[in-house]
């Protein structure tokens, strides 16, 4: 990298006009990130010196969008008629910092990954260029800018889609919206940019005013054009969110992440997955998830925002929402662990079991039909099917505390807040309202009566 700064200028100013949704197109969704997120997520990991963004329409979506990711240095250029590229950044220049290196980038190509920029540094870098842009061939060319080119393969100039001839759309080297030029000309000549016939302000004019006045100017070719997708209409957003799951499934399969079923996953922008792990159908993985090595995850099940330690098995049925799951444990199936959770190492959680707000340390087990919550469970406890800690009075929420060791018994209650000791035993069809000493048993039955030729009554 350059000793020189690097100022980054991110074109936001758009609004979402030919998908009608009344909004700046950059504050839009993709597999639960917006793009102006996806990008900034990007960048910072340039550490610029500063990041100016651009924005127009409904501006203060916007800034308010970009402050919540608490991205460093950051700056604003309000673009107030939408007339162009050039326009656009016109608006940023007195925000540029003298002799540095602007990386310039429309908010509207969100799969524009680090290693491309990285790329496309060394080699404006490399060779000394005055601007370098990005181009690629895709597939389908309709709606890019053409490249133009001599008989010597160097660039000439850029042609808009609208604006091509029937000759130059038959053009397949495309401008991919990635630029990178030296700050000092691009404060000198942005203003000679002249409105076109369409009365706007093309950036890309600027490839014909450099080339006139003898400055360098080169490409680089980007062979993934997938990373350089341009939404601009229904066909485009839906196709964004094809590639997005396409990126993520060839990302599962460098890292040994088997999916069984790709077309049922979702895998939001945040989440991290580590190598090695399981992942059956219809698995939704949200906010900032991490599931550790070696985990499984089977058929059917929700986690938003949780911690999967490692070689965890998740049953099928199962939702986990902000919640920690240690090393080892098994959860599931038809489980619901509600947020504030914290699960230790070697915890069996199984069959219709619901847990809120409650910590169970290493090795205990609330294997069926019990609810937990608002409690802190120690070590190598075993709860019997039918447990409730009743924990809400109708007014407050109260704390029910379980030490280590302790055999709870099936259909027993804990009225909280209550104390089971250490070693502890309640039996089974029990009702405690008190605290329970240590190595002792708590039992609330009534007598047990036989009644001898006991006769039901009629169902007449």
């Amino acid at each position: 990298m350059s000793k020189r700064n690097l100022n980054i200028v991110l074109l936001c100013a758009g609004k979402s006009s030919r998908l009608k949704f009344n909004l700046p197109k950059v504050i839009l969704p993709i597999n639960g990130k917006t793009l102006l997120e996806r990008s900034l997520a990007n960048l910072r990991k340039l550490d610029p010196k500063k990041t100016i963004i651009v924005t127009g329409f409904k501006k203060d979506l916007v800034v308010d969008m970009a402050r919540s990711c608490n991205y460093k240095n950051i700056e604003f250029a309000n673009q107030k008629s939408q007339i162009g590229t050039g326009h656009a950044v016109k608006q940023a220049t007195s925000l540029i910092d003298k002799n540095s290196i602007v990386l310039i980038l429309n908010g509207d190509t969100p799969f524009v990954d680090i290693d491309t920029i990285k790329q496309s540094i060394s080699s404006y870098l490399k060779n000394n260029s005055a601007f370098t842009i990005a181009t690629s061939f895709p597939k389908e060319v309709q709606g890019y800018g053409r490249i133009l080119r001599d008989n010597d393969n160097q660039l000439l100039d850029i042609v808009e889609d609208k604006d091509c001839s029937s000759e130059q759309k038959l053009i397949k080297e495309v401008n991919a919206g990635l630029y990178l030029i030296d700050s000092n000309l691009l404060k000198k000549y942005i203003g000679k940019i002249k409105k076109n016939k369409n009365s706007e302000y093309y950036l890309t004019d600027l490839i014909n005013i450099f080339v006139r006045n003898g400055l360098r100017v080169d490409s680089i070719s980007i062979k993934d054009e997938r990373k350089f997708v341009n939404i601009n209409t229904f066909d485009d957003y839906k196709y964004a969110h094809d590639v997005d799951k396409m990126f993520v499934y060839e990302n599962c399969i460098k890292n040994d992440i088997f999916l069984s079923d790709p077309n049922t996953f979702h895998k939001d922008f945040d989440v991290k997955i580590s190598k090695n792990v399981y992942i059956g159908p219809n698995v939704i993985l949200k906010g900032s998830t991490e599931i550790k090595e070696n985990v499984r995850i089977e058929g059917s099940v929700y986690i938003d925002s949780s911690y999967i330690g490692k070689g965890s098995i998740i049953k099928p049925f199962t939702c986990i929402e902000e919640s920690t799951i240690g090393s080892m444990t098994r959860i599931g199936p038809f489980c619901n662990l509600r947020p504030g959770n914290k699960i230790k190492d070697k915890v069996k959680i199984g069959n219709f079991v619901e847990i809120k707000k409650s910590s169970i340390n290493k090795e205990s087990k609330i294997s069926h039909h019990s609810y937990i919550g608002d409690t802190e469970m120690g070590t190598g406890v075993n709860i019997g099917a039918g447990t409730i800690t009743c924990n809400y009075d109708g007014f407050d929420k109260y704390k029910t505390i379980i030490e280590n060791d302790v055999f709870v018994g099936s259909d027993t209650m804990l009225i909280a807040p209550i104390k089971l000791g250490e070693n502890s035993t309640t039996g089974a069809g029990s009702v405690l309202t008190s605290d329970l000493p240590p190595n002792s048993l708590g039992i609330t039955r009534i007598k047990e009566r036989h009644i001898k030729n006991w006769k039901k009554k009629s169902k007449k």
